[in-house]
């Protein structure tokens, strides 16, 4: 069973967890490094990753932590980011990437509908692209700050679900 719930503070050392575990399985899908993340490994460095204006999605399969990912909203306030998104292995396939899709989709609509939702992707991650695709997002172009992905955008009313 798949399940995403909002976390926060409490929850950092679940976090940390999981994303050190993201960080060794898929190195080139972030924009840090294990070696960099466990250079600042604090309590508060976890804390501020899970708290405003940060918001975290956890994803468990059959009760274990699976999967993350967070929406952060940018400085300018018009820009909406789906971030450290990530599924283990074990939840892959499973419909726990669409699930958490969908969580942060439905957060953003409920709570930061006057924003653009944005987010990156590693040009070469067919799977990651066809999850997004299917949620309605599309490309929009290259990221200027890293060559090796692309920027998608989700459209209003775009989705599967939504046609």
């Amino acid at each position: 069973m798949i399940e995403v719930r909002r976390i926060g503070a409490e929850d950092w050392a679940i976090w940390r967890e999981l994303r050190l575990r993201a960080l060794a399985d898929a190195p080139e899908a972030f924009g840090t490094t294990l070696e960099e993340v466990l250079g600042r490994d604090t309590e508060e460095h976890w804390r501020a990753g899970v708290t405003a204006p940060m918001v975290p999605f956890l994803v468990e399969a059959d009760g274990a932590p699976a999967g993350m990912g967070r929406l952060l909203l940018d400085d300018t306030g018009e820009v909406t980011e789906l971030i450290s998104v990530w599924i283990a292995s074990e939840a892959r396939g499973r419909g726990a990437g669409r699930a958490l899709l969908d969580a942060a989709v439905e957060h953003h609509a409920a709570h930061l509908a006057d924003t653009r939702l944005l987010l990156a992707v590693v040009e070469t991650n067919a799977p990651a692209r066809r999850l997004y695709e299917r949620g309605g997002f599309v490309v929009i172009g290259p990221n200027p700050e890293d060559d090796a992905e692309l920027l998608m955008e989700r459209l209003r009313g775009g989705g599967a679900q939504d046609r």
